[in-house]
């Protein structure tokens, strides 16, 4: 049995099948957790989902944290400025993608989602606490709250790289949200005594935010070790 920690897929649909099914081999046995930012920026928001519930019904062990995107994208319901934030965060990507894939039935509250999809982000959890060892979150933690896990704000936008050595001292915290070069995720991983780990290594932006970027992470946990593949997807 093995542990994977993946996070930051935006709708990068062939790089995460070619990570699970051609790097990873997953099996039933295996436990696989996900770090939100499933859509937006990227050509196949849609297949990524669909693609994820399709491996919890076939029996996979999957748990699914939301990211930033999905909040907005649940959010823009809400009224004309959540929206624009949405869509200025690339939300016009995702609803392309569900009319592409499902075709488009607006009823008002996000109609281009089909039922399944909807129940699926609005189950996502905001952290995971793993073998009571490693917290996970998407995007960090707020090191000056008397519970940070109170603080779900926190875990979906900050950007955590370092906290006082008091700070949860008990866990290694992995997160994604902060895109980062391969080799300086990579690095981060040998250091001996850092408790903060980012595994978003820039998938969508396929080195064009800055060089290194443009690969799909995961971090097998029982062996600490960092698998990935190269983007494969275009558009």
């Amino acid at each position: 049995m093995a542990t994977y920690i993946i996070s930051d897929i935006h709708g990068c649909i062939q790089t995460l099948r070619m990570l699970i099914e051609g790097k990873l081999k997953v099996s039933l046995q295996d436990r696989l957790f996900f770090l939100g930012d499933y859509i937006d920026r990227g050509p196949d928001s849609s297949a990524v989902v669909e693609y994820i519930i399709g491996l919890m019904r076939s029996g996979y062990t999957i748990s699914c944290l939301i990211g930033n995107h999905e909040q907005m994208m649940l959010d823009s319901v809400k009224g004309e400025s959540e929206l624009c934030l949405w869509q200025a965060n690339s939300g016009q990507a995702t609803i392309k993608s569900y009319v592409k894939m499902f075709g488009f039935d607006d009823d008002g509250h996000l109609g281009f989602l089909p039922k399944a999809h909807l129940d699926f982000f609005t189950s996502l959890k905001q952290y995971f606490i793993v073998d009571d060892k490693y917290i996970l979150v998407h995007g960090g933690l707020n090191i000056t709250a008397a519970n940070p896990l109170e603080d779900t704000e926190a875990m979906l936008w900050s950007r955590l790289d370092d906290a006082p050595n008091d700070f949860m001292q008990d866990y290694r915290i992995i997160h994604g949200h902060t895109p980062e070069a391969l080799d300086v995720i990579a690095d981060k991983l040998k250091q001996p005594n850092r408790r903060i780990f980012g595994l978003d290594a820039g998938c969508v932006y396929r080195g064009m935010l800055f060089p290194g970027t443009g690969y799909l992470v995961a971090l097998d946990l029982d062996k600490w070790e960092l698998n990935f593949v190269e983007c494969l997807d275009k558009w």
